[in-house]
């Protein structure tokens, strides 16, 4: 049996994130349109969750200077 990782080509974090933003980005529209809060529209409810994953990535990066 071959080595299927020998195969697989390494990426570059620019490409890990392109690929990984196209394997979530429709769920994510999705998710903003069919949210409903009140007195937010969809711009709002879309900057929010930048928010959130901009303070998700500060906490992923403060733990991982904590580990080393």
């Amino acid at each position: 049996m071959s080595d299927i990782a020998s195969h697989i080509p390494e990426f570059g974090y620019d490409e890990r994130v392109m690929i990984c933003r196209k394997q979530i980005e429709k769920a994510v529209y999705q998710f903003i349109a069919s949210t409903k809060v009140d007195g937010c529209d969809p711009a709002e409810i879309a900057m929010a969750i930048a928010d959130i994953a901009d303070d998700y990535i500060l906490l992923l990066a403060q733990k991982r200077n904590l580990t080393h």
